[in-house]
């Protein structure tokens, strides 16, 4: 049995029914679980109890991430990163020179451009990536996730032309008849699925490794493909997963679903679908349209029967439902289909960026989960210009989720967002203050404290599965970060600085930039 003592510090143990924090100055773990948290520790642990000096640093519990994309996020280590690309010249200045590292015909792939950011006022287009890279394929997809744009090869290599129809739940942009390059939901797979992939099991790795840098400990991993998921087994049965992965299938996986061993470190747990698309792109689905946009109200990516026949399918398999929902005409019908039917499955909204008081009070009546990603409050810097300042009073509506009884998970949904969990508490206490987000005019009343926001990124991830996960309470799993300062003491500008020193998943030192625990000694 290993034992291991954590001394000299301040212990976060969770949150009481006041959501007031529990500190402890000792804890002990035995065979990776909590079994003793207060003072003396290592008395209590015997003969080969090794120790954990805090030297007074904060360890809080392991942090969670509630809806990610890991295939995505260790895939765009490889990408061209253009999250702060301010112009089209420049975007293409980048592709230019990613083209000059390659030979003839090897894929470009980038993410994380924002045409809200270009100078020029305009969408990118494939005559500009033509201009950059005539001899390479290329594709760039929006920091959405939710539209891209590839250059005439790429779309060639697809076979898509003037004359293809666009594909069910997708748009192919035209101007005066002729294809853009602007890609946008299920179009973008078009090219997409032509494109050379990475090897799933080695981006996972570099997934896993940039995680636990940053304290995380659990994901709820989303959209989870039948190749991801065969990697994840396959690095799950060599012992190769060094967090608690929950997995959220696609449709298409779930009988693969069921071959899958279970383990502490991997379990699929849901079904993910995706209702419509994203505010940036403007295919969120809006029960009014867009303000910047009169004649466009968004893409209705599901249709009911669809999305009752997906139900019945998680009803079957055992699996919780998580429904992508951005605007408030996709989460009106989501509500509606759950509602319609007597339904054995949990289901849980993903996003729920706009949620007016009417879809409140549904939500509260069928008891709805919800995991949101507060870093797109400063990302959507232009919602208000997208959607007007009165609908824009219950946009990122934390506080009214909250005040619903609610359970409000936070989350990155990397790579769209930065997977730094202290990016998010940032962004939801802030509300984009400092960066002059109008958001943060329209709704002050909507930031929630750090203490609402840590309880976020620990214990809600955890209870919107009922898992014994997100604490430090004895018998817990021994899941803690160790942080270089108090975030509870810190004023709020500093709070996205907040470094994680060292990260422990069962007890086992998984990422660390100081000493390991040494072995106790008697005086």
């Amino acid at each position: 049995m290993t034992t291991l003592a954590v001394v000299g510090g301040k212990i976060l143990e969770g949150f009481d029914e006041r959501g007031e924090p529990i500190w402890h100055e000792g804890m002990l773990v035995e065979d990776g679980r909590v079994t003793y948290l207060g003072p003396h520790p290592v008395e209590r642990g015997g003969p080969g109890v090794r120790v954990l000096d805090l030297d007074g640093r904060v360890v809080l519990p392991g942090l969670a991430d509630a809806h990610i994309h890991l295939l995505g996020l260790g895939a765009s280590a490889s990408m061209l990163d253009l999250r702060n690309v301010e112009s089209i010249e420049e975007l293409k200045r980048l592709v230019a020179e990613r083209a000059a590292e390659l030979e003839e015909g090897e894929w470009i792939l980038g993410r994380g451009w924002d045409q809200e950011r270009f100078k020029e006022g305009k969408w990118p287009t494939r005559w500009d990536l033509d201009e950059a890279a005539p001899l390479n394929p290329v594709l760039l997809i929006r920091v959405c996730g939710h539209v891209a744009v590839a250059n005439s090869l790429a779309l060639r290599l697809a076979g898509i032309t003037s004359s293809t129809p666009d594909p069910p739940g997708g748009v192919i942009d035209r101007e005066e008849g002729r294809i853009t390059g602007i890609l946008r939901e299920s179009a973008i797979s078009l090219v997409a699925d032509k494109a050379r992939e990475a090897p799933a099991r080695r981006a996972l790795e570099r997934a896993f490794k940039s995680l636990v840098s940053a304290g995380i400990t659990s994901v709820h991993a989303m959209s989870v493909s039948v190749r991801e998921l065969r990697a994840l087994a396959e690095l799950s049965a060599e012992g190769a997963v060094p967090i608690r992965v929950r997995a959220y299938v696609v449709p298409e996986a779930v009988s693969e679903a069921q071959l899958v061993s279970e383990s502490p470190y991997l379990k699929v747990v849901g079904l993910k679908v995706v209702m419509d698309g994203s505010f940036g792109a403007r295919t969120a689905a809006l029960r009014e349209p867009y303000s910047d946009d009169p004649d466009n109200c968004g893409l209705l990516l599901l249709d009911r029967g669809r999305l009752k026949a997906i139900i019945r399918l998680a009803e079957r398999a055992g699996l919780q439902l998580a429904a992508h929902a951005i605007g408030d005409r996709a989460l009106e019908e989501l509500l509606s289909a759950v509602r319609a039917g007597e339904w054995d499955v949990s289901v849980r909204v993903e996003h729920a960026s706009l949620t007016p008081p009417d879809l409140l009070s549904e939500m509260e009546e069928l008891g709805l989960g919800v995991a949101a990603q507060p870093r797109f409050i400063i990302s959507d810097w232009w919602i208000v210009r997208r959607l007007g300042a009165e609908r824009c009073k219950w946009v990122y509506a934390f506080r009214s989720i909250l005040s619903r009884g609610l359970i409000l998970a936070f989350s990155s949904d990397a790579p769209v967002e930065p997977h730094s969990p202290w990016e998010g508490v940032y962004a939801a206490t802030t509300r984009g203050r400092y960066e002059g987000v109008e958001l943060a005019k329209v709704s002050p009343g909507e930031v929630v404290t750090v203490k609402e926001a840590i309880y976020a990124y620990t214990e809600a991830p955890a209870r919107l599965l009922g898992e014994k996960l997100g604490r430090l309470s004895t018998g817990y799993p021994a899941d803690f970060v160790i942080l270089d300062g108090d975030p509870f003491e810190t004023p709020p500008p500093r709070l996205r600085r907040m470094r994680v020193l060292e990260t422990y998943v069962g007890g086992v030192r998984v990422w660390g930039s100081a000493s390991p625990p040494r072995p106790h000694t008697s005086a």
